[in-house]
């Protein structure tokens, strides 16, 4: 049984850790990929906005948005997808008094066109498209898109976002009514801010009540910048909040160090420089056309994208607001949840910390601001308020050490969900759902659940407390990073949730039958019915080996019982291959790594996850024999390395031919060993180097792979 125990060790380093007991149960419905945005009801229904980019040929490529309503049990209750414009993303939803969802964003009409501002609006049925047009100006050479929609209690509509056409429609007796005029070339991006007032004609459904820009020219010039061409103002708004007198607040960040701000604010001067950007938050007035106050707030992350994530309103005017920045100066509160800027300690990329902050009513005083997470890449976190003013957050980690969590919280992923003191001084809810499964969008939903958004696709509806019961919250091939909705015969999975296993986790067994058993300590996976093999069982997670069975069928149904009950049931579709690289070891069998690296020519020895249907037809659980079973699809190994042309680099790739592509024996026979020899033409350039396996016309995602070098 050496093999089954040198499996063990495999799981070992694929799984994640995993805490507590949890308390209600979940609910996963999977919607689309490239999900933008929920929107809530009062109903407690879910609007979700998803959109693909489609269409090929002479018609060329068009945005196609796609929107589904789910109940509180994840029934789809409607769907329609419709066309939108050539190109251009969904940003922001969110449903009128009336029950109609409005969907917002930015789109371009045609190649080499003007980008303007995207306007849809559907019925409550999620059915019927009532409305879709453009918001912006004629201007050809620039571009329009809005960030963020909000209703007041009269059903009148507030846009926010952003614009650098000189043409953008303004309003007489606006805060401002236009761009200045610059050099040739150059563009100044100025925020905006409009309320549309509801019409009875259908194209469009609205009249223009007022429409101000907000933004600034001048810029801090680096002072290494001598002679160089002027720098210009770029301001952004990226989020709204309307009060129920129809008074607009908005958050965004600017260059601009002559943004308009007002006397006694929390922060008048401008605390970027070099070009970065300040946070800022400014509140219209009801008319349009001045500013009740005007504050910044500190510097933020330098990038075209979005440096503030959420804001919103508490009952009592103050200003709620969440974002990313990288400034050991950002002003955060002697007694901060997080204190520190913090830098991942995992190797991960990171943009900067997310930043939780509460402006009092008035713009003048800073009421408390906390760092809370170390942001992966240059996501943003999303905030909603609930009736008490507690702050829910959700938020893509690249390292979730360290991060402050509220005792017993359970630990599945780097998508974080928590609920932080409306007086920002501890958190009360927090819980690391696997990967994929959150940061994308939140919703708090009327009947007093959340429902949070991620980028596989999926969207998890909880109470606001940590699921219990036997609760699916995410599945995963066992050596990747992300969950995933597909699943290939006899692929290696691991189920996350709350509730799966018995407390004292279980390992593998062998039944007297000489396979792997499929109930282990009190534990079963079915999908269609059919009992798949366990490699493991704990509360919080489960690895099973998917049954060979489910290649005679498009889509499965996956159900866990235990000795406390049994989970939702989660449908999942079937594809004939997911190969996943597990591992790499070096010819002595040692893990290849940066410190252990392959020398050329040898023979490595790749464990791969997901192969799908075996040559041979061999009853689920079986140990591998001899002679060993190989899968039934051809299998072919490509290295990848750099490649220096002059001043240019490029990635080449090298296909090689397994030596062995087959089971192990002793271990089950879902596991594939591939041998390939180390191309001496990886001595191209620097690791590290990648390799991935096809399976069939399946590929598996690129892992970083060592060379020794001097070889």
């Amino acid at each position: 049984m050496t093999g089954i125990r040198s499996l063990l060790w495999v799981a070992a380093l694929a799984a994640w850790s995993v805490s507590n007991a949890l308390s209600q149960s979940s609910q996963i419905s999977y919607v689309a990929p490239n999900l933008c945005c929920l929107a809530a009801d009062a109903q407690g229904n879910n609007f979700v906005v998803s959109s693909a980019t489609v269409g090929q040929g002479t018609a060329g490529q068009y945005l196609a948005i796609s929107v589904e309503k789910l109940d509180a049990s994840g029934n789809v209750l409607g769907a329609t997808t419709f066309q939108a414009a050539a190109s251009g993303a969904p940003a922001a939803a969110a449903v009128d008094p009336s029950g109609d969802l409005w969907i917002v964003g930015g789109t371009l009409l045609a190649t080499g066109q003007s980008g303007l501002g995207l306007i849809a609006k559907l019925d409550g049925t999620a059915t019927h498209l009532l409305y879709t047009g453009t918001f912006g100006g004629l201007d050809p050479t620039g571009t329009t898109a809005i960030s963020a929609i909000a209703f007041d209690p009269a059903g009148n509509i507030y846009l926010a976002g952003s614009t650098t056409q000189l043409d953008f429609p303004t309003t007489a007796g606006a805060f401002t009514t236009a761009i200045p005029l610059v050099q040739a070339g150059q563009q100044v991006s100025y925020g905006f801010v409009a309320k549309l007032t509801p019409a009875g004609q259908s194209t469009p459904p609205y009249t223009v009540a007022y429409s101000t820009l907000l933004g600034g020219e001048q810029v801090v010039q680096p002072a290494e910048c001598t002679g160089c061409l002027p720098l210009l103002g770029t301001t952004y708004i990226w989020a709204l909040a309307v009060d129920s007198n129809g008074v607009a607040t908005v958050a965004g960040s600017t260059t601009a160090s002559d943004f308009p701000v007002t006397a006694g604010a929390f922060q008048t001067q401008f605390q970027g420089g070099d070009n970065i950007p300040d946070a800022f938050v400014t509140r219209v007035n009801a008319q349009g056309t001045g500013l009740a106050w005007s504050t910044l707030i500190g510097e933020v992350i330098y990038t075209p994208l979005a440096a503030v994530g959420g804001m919103a309103l508490d009952a009592g005017g103050d200003v709620v607001l969440a974002g990313i920045s990288a400034d050991p100066k950002f002003p955060i509160s002697a007694a901060a949840i997080q204190s520190q800027l913090e830098a991942p300690q995992n190797g991960a990329y990171s943009g900067g910390n997310a930043f939780v902050a509460r402006l009092d009513s008035t713009g003048s005083h800073l009421i408390f601001s906390t760092y809370y997470g170390i942001l992966s890449g240059v996501s943003l976190p999303r905030l909603r308020l609930d009736a008490r003013g507690n702050i829910w957050l959700t938020e893509l980690l690249a390292d979730p050490t360290g991060l402050p969590l509220h005792p017993g919280s359970i630990s599945l992923g780097t998508n974080a969900i928590a609920e932080l003191a409306a007086d920002g001084s501890s958190v009360l809810f927090s819980e690391l759902v696997p990967n994929g499964m959150a940061g994308a969008d939140l919703a708090l939903n009327a009947d007093g659940s959340l429902s949070v958004a991620g980028s596989a696709g999926y969207v998890l509806r909880q109470p606001r407390s940590a699921p219990g019961g036997v609760s699916i919250l995410g599945v995963a091939d066992s050596a990747a990073f992300t969950v995933t909705n597909t699943i290939a015969p006899g692929e290696y999975l691991s189920i996350y949730g709350n509730g799966l296993g018995p407390a004292a986790p279980a390992g593998i067994e062998i039944g007297t039958d000489g396979l792997v058993t499929s109930l282990l300590g009190g534990t079963e996976v079915t999908f269609n019915g059919v009992p798949a093999p366990l490699i493991y069982a704990a509360e919080n997670q489960i690895n099973a080996l998917v049954p060979y069975e489910v290649a005679s069928s498009a889509q499965v149904k996956m159900a866990i019982t235990t000795n406390a009950g049994v989970s939702q049931t989660l449908a999942l579709q079937t594809v004939a291959a997911q190969p996943t690289v597990m591992a790499v070891l070096n010819s002595d069998g040692s893990l290849n790594s940066s410190t252990n690296p392959a020398a050329v020519g040898s023979t490595v020895t790749l464990l791969v996850s997901g192969a799908g249907a075996l040559g041979a037809l061999l009853p689920d659980g079986t140990i591998v024999g001899t002679p060993a079973p190989a899968p039934a699809l051809a299998v072919h190994v490509d290295f990848t390395f750099v490649i220096f042309e002059g001043f240019s680099t490029g990635v080449g790739m090298l296909t090689a031919t397994p030596a062995y592509a087959g089971g192990i024996p002793g271990w089950p026979i879902d596991i594939l060993k591939v041998n390939a020899q180390v191309p001496n033409v990886v001595q191209s350039g620097p690791p590290p180097f990648g390799v991935y396996v096809q399976v069939g016309s399946w590929t598996s995602p690129t892992i970083a792979f060592y060379v020794a070098a001097g070889q």
